[in-house]
């Protein structure tokens, strides 16, 4: 199952109980192969705990099963961002906005390869601007990134 496939209901219901339960709603990723695979990136100011994820995984779960929104076996996986995501989807870059990032790219900026910083703004189909450490403010077009993923500098707390 890819996001376009997956039922509209569903990700209003999860948006609204992420939104009720005063978590941000980092990323909803969808997959197929043997049966379907949904997994929920949740967090919060000062981060989330396992046992929030259990208990958001057992309320989504629940309204799934009532609400026969499967007709067939499916996995669910709630969890926290983690500190190396990879980001990769619009709501997963607003979400880190302000954030450390690793922006693995094709061919290197200014002689920079990887692009590390604070993300100021993205948009998948354009690019993403990041400031690196010495303030400079770089724009990486879409076409030449790779991979973005959160980064915590060494000696930095990420939260």
């Amino acid at each position: 199952m890819d996001r376009a496939r997956m039922p509209e209901r569903l990700e209003e219901f999860i948006v609204e109980e992420a939104r009720n339960s005063n978590y941000e709603l980092v990323d909803i990723l969808s997959g197929g192969g043997r049966g379907i695979s949904l997994e929920i990136v949740i967090d919060k100011k000062g981060g989330i705990t396992l046992d929030e994820c259990g208990t958001f995984n057992k309320k989504v779960a629940s309204w799934m099963d009532a609400e026969h929104i499967f007709h067939s076996v499916y996995t669910l996986d709630v969890c926290s961002p983690g500190l190396d995501r990879e980001l990769r989807s619009e709501r997963a870059l607003r979400w880190a906005r302000g954030k450390q990032v690793r922006v693995s790219i094709q061919e290197p900026l200014d002689g920079k390869s990887p692009i590390m910083g604070e993300l100021v703004d993205a948009d998948l189909k354009k690019g993403i601007t990041v400031k690196d450490d010495t303030d400079n403010t770089v724009f990486i077009e879409e076409s030449n990134i790779f991979k973005i993923r959160l980064w915590t500098p060494l000696g930095l707390k990420s939260r």
